[in-house]
């Protein structure tokens, strides 16, 4: 396997970002520098990409990976109706933030899982508030992603750190960013069409979540 490509995002021109946002639309893995944390991952629509990233960690297959988006706008179709208004409270609150959104899909052709698993059924949509990732996103990109670690061991927090070097080895395109990540997980909330109920609690809590639902929804 050849070495991967390493980029720091802070230099790069829009011709570099559009460069390197094709690459990974056309089924490169990448790792890169979160709000959260250090993330590998790859374009959704390519099943055998999001295949690579499990076997990198040695994920559990049944365990499916969240995807960025670039914004709100690119998830709403994907969002049923009648829960579209408690999503743009949510994102209009908390995105781009460490706020995860669980909402069931129909005909995504996306994965989340790798092959013989379908396309999503349901997923888990984050908008980064990352800089570098944001103009790697702006495009339209929608980036199935996890955190950078063997599964089951702690998170990297440093792309030197001697455990990262076998995860880098897997990737084609290894990104970094002066913009580090903070280290805390985002909050996952799972949407239904007249409730909401909260997975994990991150660095965003429960009662802020209600609030800007009960503010936001009539």
């Amino acid at each position: 396997m050849s070495l991967p490509e390493i980029v720091l995002l802070d230099t790069c021109s829009d011709a570099d970002v559009r460069r390197l946002s094709e690459r990974i639309a056309s089924g490169a893995v990448a790792v890169f520098p979160t709000d959260t944390v250090y993330g590998i991952g790859c374009n959704a629509a390519y099943a055998s990409s999001v295949g690579r990233v499990f076997a990198a960690k040695h994920r559990d297959a049944a365990k499916p990976l969240p995807v960025f988006a670039p914004d709100i706008a690119r998830v709403l179709p994907w969002i049923e109706p009648a829960a579209r208004a408690m999503a743009q409270c949510l994102a209009g609150a908390f995105w781009p933030g460490a706020l995860t959104i669980v909402v069931d899909v129909a005909g995504s052709g996306l994965h989340t899982q790798p092959l013989p698993y379908p396309e999503a059924s349901s997923i888990g949509f984050r908008v980064p508030h990352h800089t570098g990732l944001l103009r790697l996103l702006a495009d339209g990109l929608l980036l199935a992603q996890t955190s950078l670690n063997e599964s089951g061991e702690r998170v990297i927090e440093s792309l030197d750190a001697p455990e990262a070097a076998g995860l880098l080895e897997q990737a084609d395109l290894v990104l970094d960013s002066r913009q580090r990540p903070e280290g805390r997980p985002s909050t996952i909330v799972r949407l239904k069409v007249d409730s909401w109920s909260m997975l994990r609690e991150g660095s965003i809590s429960s009662a802020d979540v209600a609030a800007a639902i009960v503010g936001g929804v009539p």
